[in-house]
């Protein structure tokens, strides 16, 4: 096991310059980033805590580019279980490791030490995770309840343009442009003064943003030949026939494999009707039938269709047959490990969900299979790592093709757990006489 020692946070300040000023530079002249509000770090000095939205997997480096102190990010321990990332991310740039494996209690250690001890700025985001839509994630008033702890200055990082230069789901850059606005949202006294609750609902104003939307609403386009490619990563129902697993995209566009429905990704980040399909009532109420029309008016629209048309679907048809897969990816290498851990490897082939267990049936070897009530915590790392945990050891999917989706199985987990809790005993009302 990874003693406490060797994942204990320091840093480098020459490290973290050379950092900032080379890979942080190329990436924000390579994203056209730009900062406003820049005068803040005139009256606000370390230590304090540095906020923002999440809206995609580079905004660390973006961020931190324009702050003028180095920033200790709080980060997921699975970007830290090689040797080389753990000593490269926690003891030469410092980041505080955090996990569902790790008691709270001894990140929020290490986050009042970088505060209260070193005098330093840490920074993380309220979400927890990037957003595939490009819409804000609500922050957990955990979140709040630690800023009442810490009563350090907090200042707000909100970006703007990042989703729709490199959305979650991509692997290409569009061009485009963003910037990335600092304000200072709190002060020592206004913390002591604010209960949790009202810190708690500053803070998910603050962060709230619909990058989509934004661009819209200012005309930008984010052009790339290739900006469909790999949206199955996020998009797992056709709206038209609403069958799962059946999209495939390729430059611009979205088809399902099944009814041919076509849609084309734009560069505003909607989605427009091509071809309606073969489907005579289409899974999507409403849904025109005309080339040109608008299907959604961005991944967000698609997203929230395909969650509800996928819980009816658990709820009536996969409920009647708890064995039929929901979801399934052949080429699948299936890992466990604890923490930082170096992880075990369990064995390579199908990869199958159904509504009562996800199993991996490896090309040799025993089948593996855990029972989905055993599950916590269900999300994806990067673009399609898929984990979960199970106690305190961690699993992990790696998939061989770079379009198979984690978050699909994400969902659908969660959803199922949701189903359970409602049934549960516990969850049902107590009368009392």
């Amino acid at each position: 096991m990874t003693s406490a020692r060797r994942y204990r946070p320091t840093s480098t300040r020459l490290f973290t310059w050379i950092l900032r000023h080379t890979y942080g530079a190329f990436i924000t002249s390579r994203y056209k980033a730009r900062a406003i509000g820049l005068e803040v770090f005139d009256t606000v000095k370390p230590p304090f805590i540095l906020v923002g939205n999440h809206s995609t997997l580079l905004d660390p480096f973006i961020t931190n580019y324009f702050v003028p102190y180095p920033v200790h990010w709080v980060s997921s321990d699975g970007n830290m279980r090689s040797a080389i990332m753990r000593f490269l991310l926690i003891k030469l740039v410092g980041s505080i490791p955090k996990s569902k494996a790790i008691p709270d209690i001894e990140t929020v250690n290490w986050i009042v030490e970088f505060i209260r001890k070193r005098k330093s700025v840490v920074g993380f985001y309220p979400e927890g995770q990037s957003t595939w839509d490009g819409s804000s994630l609500p922050s957990p008033v955990s979140t709040a309840k630690l800023v009442k702890l810490l009563k350090a200055p907090v200042i707000c990082a909100v970006s703007r343009g990042a989703y729709m230069t490199k959305p979650r789901w991509a692997y290409t850059r569009r061009d485009g442009e963003m910037q990335i606005e600092y304000s200072q949202l709190l002060t020592p006294q206004r913390i002591k003064e604010l209960s949790v609750e009202e810190i708690d609902t500053i803070l998910n104003a603050a962060i709230q943003h619909d990058d989509p939307a934004w661009a819209q609403r200012q005309g930008l386009e984010f052009q790339d030949p290739k900006r469909a490619e790999c949206l199955e990563l996020a998009l797992y129902a056709c709206p038209a026939c609403g069958k799962l697993q059946t999209l495939k995209s390729a430059g611009e566009r979205v088809v399902c494999l099944s009814c041919g429905f076509t849609a084309e990704y734009e560069e505003k980040g909607s989605f427009k009707l091509e071809k309606a399909g073969s489907s005579l009532s289409p899974a999507l109420s409403g849904m025109e039938s005309r080339g040109g029309s608008l299907l959604f008016p961005s991944l967000r629209g698609w997203d929230h269709w395909q969650k509800a048309h996928l819980e009816a679907l658990l709820k009536a048809n996969f409920a009647a047959s708890p064995d039929s897969p929901i979801f399934f990816d052949e080429g699948v290498r299936l890992l466990r490990g604890k923490r930082m851990d170096r992880m075990e490897y369990l064995g390579h082939g199908r990869l199958s969900l159904n509504s009562k267990s996800i199993s991996l049936k490896p090309t040799g070897g025993e089948e593996v299979s855990i029972d989905l009530a055993e599950i916590d915590g269900p999300g994806v790392l990067k673009w399609n790592l898929f984990e979960f945990y199970v106690g305190k050891a961690v699993y992990r999917a790696r998939f061989d093709d770079r379009a198979a989706s984690g978050y699909k199985y994400a969902s659908a987990i969660e959803i199922l757990a949701t189903a359970r809790q409602a049934l549960s005993p516990a969850s049902s009302p107590t009368l009392t006489p």
